[in-house]
C-alpha cells in the first residue's frame, strides 16, 4: 500500500470516516476498536482513510501503553511511600514521600490529557481533507508501509 494523500482530493465521507477513527481517542481504553474496524473495513477502498486510521490504531496503542507503565509507576510509588513510613521509625510526622504518588496520577492525568487533545486535533485535520501525520509515528507508518513486501517475492507452492 503506497500512501499519496496529497495529490488526490478527499471525499467528505473519507475525510468523516478518517476523523471518526482519530476522534476515539477520547475514549482511552475501548477508542481504539473503533479505527480497527475503519481501517479493516475502509483498507481497500481509500489509501487515505486507511493510512489515518491505521495512525490512530498505533497511536492510541501507545496511549494505553503509556497508561499502564504509568498505573505501575503509580502503583509502585504509592507502595514504597507507605512502605517508608513504618522503616521512618516516625510515625507521628508526616512521611516525605507523601505525595509522590499524588505527582504520579496527576503527572499521568496531565499526559493523557494531552494525548486526547492532541487525538482530536488529528481528528479535525482529517476532517479537514489534511494529509495529518502524528509525530514520529505518522513518518514511520508512512516509511513502513511504502516498504515493498518482502513476501511478495516468495513462490507459493
Amino acid at each position: 500500500m503506497s500512501v499519496n494523500t496529497e495529490q488526490t482530493p478527499v471525499s467528505q465521507n473519507d475525510r468523516i470516516m478518517a476523523a471518526l477513527g482519530h476522534s476515539t481517542a477520547i475514549l482511552p481504553m475501548m477508542g481504539v476498536i473503533a479505527p480497527i474496524i475503519i481501517w479493516a473495513t475502509q483498507k481497500d477502498k481509500s489509501e487515505y482513510v486507511a493510512f489515518q486510521a491505521l495512525q490512530a490504531i498505533a497511536y492510541q496503542f501507545i496511549m494505553i501503553l503509556i497508561w499502564f507503565a504509568g498505573m505501575a509507576l503509580y502503583m509502585g510509588s504509592f507502595f514504597l511511600t507507605f512502605l517508608t513510613i513504618p522503616l521512618s521509625g516516625h510515625m507521628d510526622t508526616f512521611p516525605v514521600f507523601f505525595f509522590v504518588p499524588f505527582l504520579v496520577m496527576g503527572g499521568m492525568m496531565f499526559a493523557m490529557l494531552c494525548f486526547v487533545i492532541y487525538g482530536l486535533v488529528a481528528a479535525v485535520m482529517a476532517l479537514q481533507g489534511r494529509d495529518f501525520r502524528y509525530i514520529i509515528l505518522g513518518n514511520q507508518l508512512k516509511k513502513y508501509l511504502a516498504k515493498p513486501n518482502q513476501n511478495a517475492s516468495i513462490p507459493q507452492a
